[in-house]
C-alpha cells in the first residue's frame, strides 16, 4: 500500500458557495436542536471526511438527519463554506451515492477528526476559532443568566461562558464531562475563553 499522506490536524476550510458535489463519509452527528428563541429553527452538527481531509458541517434542515448516519457515504452539493464550517440548507443538497461506494479513510484521520483538542493548544489558537470536544468540568459558577465552567485537562485550564436557557438548562456538575460543539474562542481581558454562540450545542 502506498504511504498515506500526513493527517490534517484541523478541520479543512472552504469559503463561499460551492457547487460540489463533494463525496464524504459521515463520522458523527449531533441530535437536532432548536437554536432560536422563537423555537422555530432547528439544526444539527456533523463531522464528515474525505480520504485526505475532514470537515465540520452545520445542517439547517433536520429532515437530512436520516442521511447523516455514521460510516455512510453521501454527496453534498450547493453548500456554503463559512467560518470553518460547511453549511447545508436544502434537503436536495445531500444525496445518496452508490451503496458499493467505499471510502478508505485512515484510522488516524478519523481519530483526529473526533479528537478533543488539548487546552494548551486552545490557548495558542486565534480568537474566532470554533472548538468541539469533550472536557472535564473542574468548577462551575452560576451568575444570573450565565453559567461559567472551568474545564481542565493535563495541559491546563480554560473558562467556558454559557449563555441562554437552552444551553444553561443542561445538568452538568463539577467532575462531569461536558460535550461542547461550536464554541467560539474569544479573548476576555488577558485570557482566552470559550463562549457559546447561537449555533452552539452542549451535552
Amino acid at each position: 500500500k502506498p504511504r498515506l499522506k500526513s493527517v490534517p490536524k484541523e478541520a479543512s476550510r472552504e469559503e463561499g458557495f460551492q457547487r460540489g458535489p463533494k463525496e464524504v463519509m459521515v463520522l458523527k452527528a449531533t441530535e437536532p436542536f432548536t437554536y432560536d428563541v422563537t423555537g422555530s429553527k432547528e439544526m444539527f452538527h456533523a463531522t464528515v471526511a474525505t480520504e485526505s481531509q475532514f470537515f465540520q458541517v452545520k445542517v439547517y434542515n433536520v429532515a437530512l438527519k436520516e442521511k447523516f448516519i455514521p460510516n455512510k457515504v453521501i454527496a453534498i452539493s450547493d453548500y456554503i463554506g463559512r467560518n470553518g464550517f460547511l453549511e447545508v440548507f436544502n434537503v436536495l443538497s445531500v444525496s445518496d451515492v452508490n451503496p458499493e461506494r467505499k471510502m478508505e479513510i485512515s484510522k488516524s484521520l478519523i481519530q483526529k477528526a473526533k479528537a478533543t483538542p488539548k487546552i494548551s493548544h486552545l490557548h495558542l489558537q486565534d480568537p474566532g476559532t470554533f472548538v468541539n470536544g469533550v472536557f472535564l468540568v473542574h468548577k462551575k459558577l452560576v451568575y444570573n443568566e450565565f453559567i461559567y465552567y472551568v474545564i481542565q485537562d493535563d495541559t491546563g485550564v480554560m473558562e467556558v461562558m454559557v449563555y441562554g436557557q437552552r444551553l444553561t438548562s443542561i445538568n452538568c456538575e463539577e467532575g462531569d464531562r461536558l460535550t461542547l460543539v461550536c464554541f467560539e474562542l474569544a479573548n476576555t481581558g488577558n485570557k482566552r475563553q470559550l463562549r457559546s454562540v447561537i449555533h452552539s450545542f452542549i451535552k
